[in-house]
């Protein structure tokens, strides 16, 4: 029997909360690709680290956008 995997969201997470999480996951994962980016040594690896921050960082930034279209609009 496996577990569902627990991603701190629920049925009784507000939408903001859940995309704020998101967002915070987003910029963990920069950070996270960003950092092996400065650790590794092969040009092709370090390129790919490089590339897979950026996508972060585009996701995040698509994530900021729409909460504060959909989200803090509605205030």
């Amino acid at each position: 029997m496996s577990a569902k995997p627990d991603f701190g969201v629920t049925e009784q997470t507000r939408p903001e909360e859940a995309v704020k999480l998101a967002i915070e996951r987003e910029r963990t994962a920069q950070a996270f690709y960003l950092r092996c980016a400065a650790i590794v040594r092969d040009p092709g690896v370090k390129k790919m680290f490089e590339f897979l921050a950026a996508e972060e960082g585009k996701h995040q930034g698509l994530l900021e956008r729409e909460y504060d279209r959909f989200i803090a609009g509605e205030n």
